[in-house]
């Protein structure tokens, strides 16, 4: 297609992209997983002030950063959509003007990941998407841009945990080109900009380590001391089944043989088969090692680098080599195969996209956004002190309303909770009755009370039950009566379709 029409085709799809996800980012309720960085970047006066609450998010500091350039410069909450949006829309934009097939990459584009995942839904994963696809569209030129290059990958890094891979991976098919081609090592020693670009990407890595890296006491810091043995059985699962964690989201059969197919087709482009092999086994990695129970916004990641290991092989910039004859008659049938797979696995992510976006539109997805409503409708809850149980809705509500949140199980206000030996992993109803009694009685405010468990069913409430995070919560019979006694229903708010922040709202009398 000649460029100008690719790049109106481009713009016409991009333009129709960005109406669907703008239309539904206006009416999507951001919830914790969203509003947290905002928060830490609301609270932070300085880059260390930064940095300090991210070891125990383990997250890179690059979609932070930007939340708190963009909030210090105007102000607003709404710039955490606006971030999440035009990275989004770039992204996409670059994937239209890629190599691959129009038709394929309109399916990817309107795929559950891209138009609502990483879009609607407000997280770094939008920042990492947009970079990954900026450093596709860039490879090709590595040789006349490699410092660019270079801030590129180190930025990537720095969005997620799963950027860094993506990154080491792209560096591995950097390394595998210039071994194909027998590059000279005294050649690229003696290029400054190269040895400028090394420099760059090198740091880029260190610091997305060094900020992400969970201390040895968080949840998340487990696998620290996980010894080699379970480890190597995490790498050996990673390599046998490279896309078992996203078998929900792969309307394939057997999805990680298709993965498996899908090296042997790239086996003649040995770079672009390190960077696919890397990327999805250290995701599996990662899944099998560190995070336990995916997520659907992690497992968009093995999406992406499927969508970029297509468009590394299309660039064809990258060495190749001959295979043995017998394969090399099959490759054209293999490539007509792996691409109907993968527009089946894209067109069956559509419907998923609009069935969310639907429910995101007709439903609240956090009941927070009522209870800000409540709280500045109500001249008695102008200054109040909010405090839950579980806590976790209460983290989105900082978003809505400028009301103080107290964390009961912490002790301490702070906007977001964090999963630390401090914190109490038991609790009980009558527990957090006296801890709001000390609330008001120490502040000589109003102090209103979220519960998300169903204090009519006594006994014990269990929150992220079989993961590190895990809490419990207690209610008996006593302890109920007491709790009613002393306080006032304010509302019931318990709408949301999509996430548990759902709840019912109390005054202490």
């Amino acid at each position: 297609m000649p460029r100008f029409a690719r790049t109106a085709s481009a713009a016409v799809l991009t333009s129709a992209f960005a109406a669907v996800v703008i239309w539904g980012a206006v009416h999507h309720e951001p919830w914790r997983d969203e509003v947290v960085p905002l928060s830490i970047a609301r609270q932070a006066q300085s880059l260390g002030e930064l940095a300090e609450p991210l070891t125990h998010e383990g997250h890179p500091i690059l979609w932070y950063l930007l939340l708190w350039l963009a909030y210090h410069a105007v102000g607003a909450t709404w710039v955490l959509k606006a971030a999440s949006l035009a990275c989004a829309i770039g992204g996409v934009f670059l994937l239209h003007r890629s190599p691959l097939p129009l038709w394929l990459t309109a399916i990817v584009s309107f795929s559950f990941f891209p138009l609502y995942q990483y879009s609607v839904v407000s997280r770094g994963y939008s920042l990492e998407m947009l970079l990954l696809f900026a450093c596709c569209a860039l490879y090709p030129r590595r040789g006349e841009h490699p410092l660019a290059l270079a801030l590129l990958l180190a930025a990537l890094a720095n969005t997620e945990a799963f950027g860094l891979i993506m990154a080491v991976a792209i560096a591995v098919m950097t390394f595998a080109d210039g071994v194909l081609r027998r590059t000279p090592l005294r050649t690229v020693a003696a290029d400054r900009w190269v040895v400028a670009a090394l420099v760059v990407y090198l740091t880029g890595l260190g610091l997305a380590a060094a900020v992400a890296l969970p201390e040895s006491s968080h949840a998340l810091g487990g696998f620290q001391g996980l010894d080699l043995g379970q480890i190597a059985a995490g790498v050996g699962r990673a390599i046998a089944h490279p896309l078992e964690h996203s078998s929900g989201f792969v309307n394939l059969p057997a999805p990680s043989l298709w993965v498996w197919a899908g090296f042997l087709y790239l086996a003649h482009n040995p770079p672009v088969l390190g960077f696919a092999a890397t990327s999805l086994v250290g995701i599996e990695v990662l899944f099998n090692v560190v995070y336990g129970p995916r997520a659907p916004w992690h497992i968009g990641n093995a999406m992406l680098v499927l969508v970029a290991s297509a468009w590394f092989d299309a660039a064809a910039t990258t060495a190749t080599w001959n295979l043995p004859s017998a394969l090399e008659r099959a490759r054209p049938w293999l490539a007509r195969a792996l691409a109907i797979a993968l527009a089946v696995l894209f067109a069956g992510q559509v419907p998923r996209a609009l069935a969310y976006l639907e429910a995101d539109l007709a439903n609240d997805h956090s009941s927070n956004r009522l209870l800000g409503e409540l709280l500045r409708d109500d001249p008695r809850l102008a200054g109040a002190v909010l405090l839950g149980e579980p806590d976790t809705p209460l983290w989105s509500v900082r978003y809505y309303a400028d009301n103080r949140v107290y964390l009961a199980r912490e002790k301490q206000f702070r906007d977001w909770g964090v999963f630390v030996p401090s914190r109490l992993r038991r609790y009980d109803l009558g527990a957090l009755l006296a801890e709001a009694r000390t609330l008001r009685a120490e502040c000589g405010c109003a102090v209103v009370i979220t519960l998300g468990w169903d204090i009519d069913r006594f006994g014990t409430n269990v929150n992220f039950r079989g993961t590190q995070f895990e809490e419990s919560f207690e209610v008996d019979a006593a302890t109920r009566a007491e709790f009613l006694a002393a306080t006032q229903p304010l509302a019931r708010l318990r709408g949301p379709t999509i996430t548990d922040e759902s709840y019912d709202v109390f005054l202490l009398r």
